[in-house]
Protein backbone atom coordinates (compact mmCIF):
# COMPACT_ATOMS: atom_id res chain seq x y z
CA UNK A 1 0.00 0.00 0.00
CA UNK A 2 1.46 3.35 -1.15
CA UNK A 3 1.56 6.28 1.09
CA UNK A 4 -1.06 8.93 0.36
CA UNK A 5 1.59 11.47 -0.65
CA UNK A 6 2.97 9.18 -3.36
CA UNK A 7 -0.23 9.36 -5.42
CA UNK A 8 -0.27 13.11 -5.17
CA UNK A 9 3.33 13.30 -6.37
CA UNK A 10 2.59 11.06 -9.35
CA UNK A 11 -0.46 13.13 -10.26
CA UNK A 12 1.69 16.26 -10.04
CA UNK A 13 4.34 14.77 -12.31
CA UNK A 14 1.74 13.68 -14.86
CA UNK A 15 0.15 17.14 -14.79
CA UNK A 16 3.54 18.79 -15.20
CA UNK A 17 4.42 16.56 -18.18
CA UNK A 18 1.02 17.31 -19.69
CA UNK A 19 1.64 21.05 -19.38
CA UNK A 20 5.12 20.67 -20.89
CA UNK A 21 3.66 18.71 -23.83
CA UNK A 22 1.00 21.32 -24.37
CA UNK A 23 3.61 24.09 -24.26
CA UNK A 24 5.73 22.20 -26.81
CA UNK A 25 2.73 21.84 -29.12
CA UNK A 26 2.01 25.55 -28.76
CA UNK A 27 5.63 26.43 -29.53
CA UNK A 28 5.65 24.15 -32.56
CA UNK A 29 2.37 25.68 -33.74
CA UNK A 30 3.81 29.17 -33.31
CA UNK A 31 6.94 28.20 -35.25
CA UNK A 32 4.81 26.77 -38.07
CA UNK A 33 2.61 29.89 -38.08
CA UNK A 34 5.63 32.19 -38.21
CA UNK A 35 7.18 30.05 -40.94
CA UNK A 36 4.02 30.37 -43.05
CA UNK A 37 4.05 34.15 -42.58
CA UNK A 38 7.72 34.26 -43.52
CA UNK A 39 7.10 32.15 -46.65
CA UNK A 40 4.16 34.34 -47.68
CA UNK A 41 6.24 37.45 -47.11
CA UNK A 42 9.05 35.94 -49.16
CA UNK A 43 6.65 35.03 -51.98
CA UNK A 44 5.15 38.50 -51.91
CA UNK A 45 8.63 39.99 -52.05
CA UNK A 46 9.51 37.80 -55.03
CA UNK A 47 6.29 38.78 -56.82
CA UNK A 48 6.85 42.44 -56.03
CA UNK A 49 10.43 42.22 -57.24
CA UNK A 50 9.33 40.48 -60.45
CA UNK A 51 6.60 43.07 -61.07
CA UNK A 52 9.11 45.86 -60.58
CA UNK A 53 11.58 44.17 -62.92
CA UNK A 54 8.90 43.66 -65.58
CA UNK A 55 7.79 47.29 -65.26
CA UNK A 56 11.34 48.53 -65.64
CA UNK A 57 11.96 46.20 -68.61
CA UNK A 58 8.74 47.37 -70.28
CA UNK A 59 9.61 51.03 -69.67
CA UNK A 60 13.11 50.49 -71.03
CA UNK A 61 11.78 48.81 -74.18
CA UNK A 62 9.18 51.55 -74.69
CA UNK A 63 11.81 54.25 -74.27
CA UNK A 64 13.97 52.52 -76.87
CA UNK A 65 11.06 52.35 -79.33
CA UNK A 66 10.20 56.01 -78.75
CA UNK A 67 13.83 56.98 -79.21
CA UNK A 68 13.94 55.06 -82.48
CA UNK A 69 11.02 57.12 -83.83
CA UNK A 70 12.85 60.33 -83.02
CA UNK A 71 16.05 59.02 -84.59
CA UNK A 72 14.13 58.20 -87.78
CA UNK A 73 12.71 61.74 -87.85
CA UNK A 74 16.24 63.11 -87.45
CA UNK A 75 17.65 60.90 -90.21
CA UNK A 76 14.86 61.78 -92.63
CA UNK A 77 15.32 65.49 -91.90
CA UNK A 78 19.03 65.52 -92.78
CA UNK A 79 20.06 67.30 -96.02
CA UNK A 80 20.54 65.03 -99.01
CA UNK A 81 24.27 64.22 -99.42
CA UNK A 82 26.04 65.30 -102.59
CA UNK A 83 27.95 62.03 -102.84
CA UNK A 84 25.89 59.46 -104.78
CA UNK A 85 26.80 56.51 -102.54
CA UNK A 86 26.08 58.47 -99.38
CA UNK A 87 22.73 59.47 -100.86
CA UNK A 88 21.90 55.80 -101.44
CA UNK A 89 22.82 54.94 -97.84
CA UNK A 90 20.82 57.79 -96.35
CA UNK A 91 17.67 56.69 -94.52
CA UNK A 92 14.50 57.14 -96.55
CA UNK A 93 10.76 56.74 -96.07
CA UNK A 94 10.67 53.63 -98.26
CA UNK A 95 9.74 50.98 -95.72
CA UNK A 96 13.24 49.55 -95.21
CA UNK A 97 13.91 48.37 -91.65
CA UNK A 98 16.91 49.74 -89.75
CA UNK A 99 18.11 47.68 -86.77
CA UNK A 100 20.55 48.14 -83.91
CA UNK A 101 21.08 47.17 -80.25
CA UNK A 102 21.10 49.73 -77.44
CA UNK A 103 22.00 48.62 -73.90
CA UNK A 104 20.84 45.09 -74.61
CA UNK A 105 17.57 46.19 -76.24
CA UNK A 106 17.13 45.25 -79.90
CA UNK A 107 15.51 48.03 -81.92
CA UNK A 108 13.96 48.04 -85.40
CA UNK A 109 12.45 51.08 -87.11
CA UNK A 110 11.07 51.88 -90.54
CA UNK A 111 9.25 54.75 -92.20
CA UNK A 112 6.99 54.94 -95.18
CA UNK A 113 5.60 57.97 -96.94
CA UNK A 114 1.92 58.55 -96.20
CA UNK A 115 1.60 59.04 -99.98
CA UNK A 116 1.97 55.26 -100.26
CA UNK A 117 -1.75 55.28 -99.44
CA UNK A 118 -4.73 57.25 -100.72
CA UNK A 119 -5.71 60.35 -98.77
CA UNK A 120 -9.37 60.29 -97.78
CA UNK A 121 -9.50 64.09 -97.61
CA UNK A 122 -7.55 65.05 -100.74
CA UNK A 123 -7.77 62.11 -103.19
CA UNK A 124 -9.14 62.76 -106.65
CA UNK A 125 -12.64 61.33 -106.97
CA UNK A 126 -11.80 58.67 -109.62
CA UNK A 127 -9.03 57.36 -107.39
CA UNK A 128 -11.25 57.30 -104.33
CA UNK A 129 -13.99 55.53 -106.27
CA UNK A 130 -11.56 52.76 -107.24
CA UNK A 131 -10.84 52.20 -103.54
CA UNK A 132 -14.48 51.34 -102.87
CA UNK A 133 -15.14 49.32 -106.03
CA UNK A 134 -12.00 47.27 -105.37
CA UNK A 135 -13.53 46.35 -102.00
CA UNK A 136 -16.77 45.08 -103.56
CA UNK A 137 -18.96 48.18 -103.90
CA UNK A 138 -20.88 48.59 -107.15
CA UNK A 139 -20.27 51.64 -109.34
CA UNK A 140 -23.50 53.22 -108.08
CA UNK A 141 -22.65 52.49 -104.44
CA UNK A 142 -19.12 53.82 -104.87
CA UNK A 143 -20.36 57.02 -106.54
CA UNK A 144 -22.76 57.61 -103.63
CA UNK A 145 -20.06 56.96 -101.01
CA UNK A 146 -17.56 59.27 -102.71
CA UNK A 147 -20.22 62.00 -102.89
CA UNK A 148 -21.03 61.45 -99.20
CA UNK A 149 -17.33 61.65 -98.33
CA UNK A 150 -17.00 64.95 -100.20
CA UNK A 151 -20.16 66.26 -98.50
CA UNK A 152 -18.63 65.29 -95.15
CA UNK A 153 -15.48 67.33 -95.81
CA UNK A 154 -16.87 70.40 -97.57
CA UNK A 155 -17.77 73.45 -95.50
CA UNK A 156 -21.40 73.79 -96.60
CA UNK A 157 -24.66 71.91 -96.16
CA UNK A 158 -25.42 71.73 -99.86
CA UNK A 159 -26.02 68.14 -100.86
CA UNK A 160 -24.15 66.81 -103.91
CA UNK A 161 -25.92 64.53 -106.39
CA UNK A 162 -26.06 61.10 -104.68
CA UNK A 163 -24.41 62.66 -101.62
CA UNK A 164 -25.57 63.06 -98.03
CA UNK A 165 -25.80 65.98 -95.64
CA UNK A 166 -27.02 66.34 -92.05
CA UNK A 167 -30.75 65.81 -92.80
CA UNK A 168 -29.97 62.50 -94.53
CA UNK A 169 -28.03 61.32 -91.48
CA UNK A 170 -30.89 62.27 -89.17
CA UNK A 171 -33.37 60.45 -91.39
CA UNK A 172 -31.12 57.38 -91.38
CA UNK A 173 -30.96 57.48 -87.57
CA UNK A 174 -27.26 58.28 -87.52
CA UNK A 175 -26.01 59.75 -84.25
CA UNK A 176 -22.94 61.36 -85.84
CA UNK A 177 -23.53 64.13 -88.39
CA UNK A 178 -21.11 65.28 -91.13
CA UNK A 179 -18.29 67.38 -89.73
CA UNK A 180 -18.13 69.75 -92.72
CA UNK A 181 -14.39 69.51 -92.22
CA UNK A 182 -11.54 67.12 -92.95
CA UNK A 183 -11.50 63.62 -91.50
CA UNK A 184 -9.02 63.61 -88.66
CA UNK A 185 -8.88 59.81 -88.46
CA UNK A 186 -9.73 56.98 -90.84
CA UNK A 187 -12.10 55.56 -88.23
CA UNK A 188 -14.51 58.44 -88.92
CA UNK A 189 -15.26 56.88 -92.30
CA UNK A 190 -17.41 54.33 -90.45
CA UNK A 191 -19.94 57.12 -89.79
CA UNK A 192 -20.44 57.95 -93.48
CA UNK A 193 -23.73 56.83 -95.02
CA UNK A 194 -23.27 53.79 -97.24
CA UNK A 195 -20.10 52.52 -95.54
CA UNK A 196 -20.82 49.14 -93.96
CA UNK A 197 -18.51 47.58 -91.35
CA UNK A 198 -17.40 45.00 -93.94
CA UNK A 199 -16.60 47.68 -96.52
CA UNK A 200 -14.79 49.82 -93.96
CA UNK A 201 -12.56 46.93 -92.87
CA UNK A 202 -11.67 46.28 -96.50
CA UNK A 203 -10.76 49.87 -97.45
CA UNK A 204 -9.18 51.16 -94.21
CA UNK A 205 -5.69 49.69 -94.94
CA UNK A 206 -5.61 51.57 -98.27
CA UNK A 207 -6.40 54.99 -96.81
CA UNK A 208 -4.72 57.74 -94.83
CA UNK A 209 -5.65 61.23 -93.65
CA UNK A 210 -2.09 62.55 -93.47
CA UNK A 211 -0.71 62.47 -97.03
CA UNK A 212 -2.41 65.75 -97.99
CA UNK A 213 -2.07 64.76 -101.62
CA UNK A 214 -4.58 64.09 -104.42
CA UNK A 215 -2.49 61.14 -105.67
CA UNK A 216 -0.09 58.41 -104.59
CA UNK A 217 3.69 58.20 -104.73
CA UNK A 218 4.81 55.32 -107.01
CA UNK A 219 8.23 55.34 -105.38
CA UNK A 220 6.74 53.87 -102.22
CA UNK A 221 3.24 52.61 -103.08
CA UNK A 222 2.52 48.88 -103.23
CA UNK A 223 1.27 47.03 -106.29
CA UNK A 224 -2.12 46.80 -104.58
CA UNK A 225 -2.35 50.59 -104.24
CA UNK A 226 -0.99 51.25 -107.73
CA UNK A 227 -3.60 48.87 -109.13
CA UNK A 228 -6.20 51.44 -108.06
CA UNK A 229 -4.69 54.16 -110.27
CA UNK A 230 -6.83 54.41 -113.42
CA UNK A 231 -5.17 53.72 -116.76
CA UNK A 232 -2.03 51.88 -115.66
CA UNK A 233 -0.72 48.70 -117.33
CA UNK A 234 -0.40 46.43 -114.31
CA UNK A 235 2.11 44.19 -116.10
CA UNK A 236 4.56 47.10 -116.33
CA UNK A 237 3.68 48.21 -112.81
CA UNK A 238 4.28 44.80 -111.23
CA UNK A 239 7.62 44.31 -113.00
CA UNK A 240 8.86 47.76 -112.06
CA UNK A 241 7.78 47.46 -108.41
CA UNK A 242 9.71 44.19 -108.16
CA UNK A 243 12.80 45.95 -109.59
CA UNK A 244 12.27 48.90 -107.24
CA UNK A 245 12.01 46.72 -104.15
CA UNK A 246 15.04 44.65 -105.16
CA UNK A 247 17.09 47.82 -105.63
CA UNK A 248 16.05 49.04 -102.20
CA UNK A 249 17.10 45.74 -100.62
CA UNK A 250 20.43 45.81 -102.47
CA UNK A 251 21.09 49.46 -101.71
CA UNK A 252 21.36 50.33 -105.41
CA UNK A 253 19.75 53.00 -107.55
CA UNK A 254 16.01 52.57 -108.12
CA UNK A 255 15.25 52.36 -111.86
CA UNK A 256 13.27 55.25 -113.39
CA UNK A 257 9.48 54.93 -113.40
CA UNK A 258 8.49 53.71 -116.89
CA UNK A 259 4.91 54.95 -116.66
CA UNK A 260 3.10 58.12 -115.64
CA UNK A 261 -0.28 59.20 -114.35
CA UNK A 262 -2.03 62.43 -113.31
CA UNK A 263 -2.77 60.59 -110.07
CA UNK A 264 0.90 60.38 -109.07
CA UNK A 265 2.34 62.66 -106.40
CA UNK A 266 5.99 62.68 -105.37
CA UNK A 267 8.08 64.58 -102.89
CA UNK A 268 5.54 64.33 -100.08
CA UNK A 269 6.99 64.87 -96.60
CA UNK A 270 4.39 63.17 -94.38
CA UNK A 271 5.59 59.79 -93.14
CA UNK A 272 4.33 56.92 -91.02
CA UNK A 273 6.98 55.51 -88.66
CA UNK A 274 6.92 52.14 -86.92
CA UNK A 275 9.43 51.26 -84.20
CA UNK A 276 9.72 47.99 -82.25
CA UNK A 277 11.96 47.15 -79.32
CA UNK A 278 12.81 43.78 -77.78
CA UNK A 279 14.41 43.65 -74.34
CA UNK A 280 16.83 40.95 -73.15
CA UNK A 281 14.04 39.28 -71.13
CA UNK A 282 11.73 39.14 -74.15
CA UNK A 283 9.58 42.15 -73.28
CA UNK A 284 8.44 43.98 -76.41
CA UNK A 285 7.25 47.53 -76.97
CA UNK A 286 6.29 49.48 -80.06
CA UNK A 287 5.44 52.96 -81.27
CA UNK A 288 3.51 54.24 -84.27
CA UNK A 289 3.78 57.87 -85.37
CA UNK A 290 2.64 59.98 -88.29
CA UNK A 291 4.90 62.96 -88.85
CA UNK A 292 5.01 65.86 -91.25
CA UNK A 293 8.69 66.66 -91.71
CA UNK A 294 9.73 70.28 -91.78
CA UNK A 295 6.28 71.44 -90.73
CA UNK A 296 4.97 74.94 -90.29
CA UNK A 297 6.29 75.33 -86.76
CA UNK A 298 9.64 76.92 -87.61
CA UNK A 299 10.61 73.93 -89.70
CA UNK A 300 10.13 71.47 -86.86
CA UNK A 301 8.34 68.16 -87.48
CA UNK A 302 4.65 67.99 -86.66
CA UNK A 303 3.34 64.80 -85.08
CA UNK A 304 -0.20 63.92 -86.19
CA UNK A 305 -0.24 60.52 -84.49
CA UNK A 306 1.64 59.11 -81.49
CA UNK A 307 0.39 55.79 -80.18
CA UNK A 308 1.50 52.32 -79.20
CA UNK A 309 1.50 49.83 -82.04
CA UNK A 310 -0.26 46.53 -82.44
CA UNK A 311 1.95 43.47 -81.99
CA UNK A 312 3.25 42.19 -85.31
CA UNK A 313 3.11 38.53 -86.29
CA UNK A 314 6.64 38.62 -87.65
CA UNK A 315 9.10 41.14 -86.29
CA UNK A 316 12.64 41.38 -87.64
CA UNK A 317 13.83 40.47 -84.13
CA UNK A 318 13.68 37.24 -82.16
CA UNK A 319 13.54 36.87 -78.41
CA UNK A 320 16.44 35.21 -76.55
CA UNK A 321 16.08 31.47 -76.01
CA UNK A 322 13.92 30.75 -72.99
CA UNK A 323 12.68 34.32 -72.70
CA UNK A 324 9.00 35.10 -72.36
CA UNK A 325 7.52 37.75 -74.62
CA UNK A 326 5.00 40.37 -73.54
CA UNK A 327 3.93 42.88 -76.16
CA UNK A 328 3.00 46.34 -74.95
CA UNK A 329 0.46 48.54 -76.69
CA UNK A 330 -2.35 48.62 -79.24
CA UNK A 331 -2.73 50.25 -82.62
CA UNK A 332 -5.87 51.85 -83.87
CA UNK A 333 -4.87 53.24 -87.18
Amino acid sequence: MHPAGCGDAMTYRLHRHSQQGLALIMVLGLVIFLSIIALNFSDNQRVSTQVTANTLASASAQAAADGAVHRMVFELSRPRPIDAQAALEQWKSNGLVHEWTDNGVQVAVSAKSEAAKIDLNFAAEPLLKKVFTSAGASDEEADAIVAAVKDWTDADNNKRPNGAEADDYRTAGKKVLPANDFFIAIEELQNVIGVSPKLYNAVAPMLTVNARSPGVDPQVASVAILSLVPGLDMGFVTTWVEQRDQALRDGTQVPPIPFSSPYFATGQNSVRIRADALGPTGVRASREASVRLGGVQRGRPQFYLWQKGLPLDALPMTAPAGATSAVSGSFNG
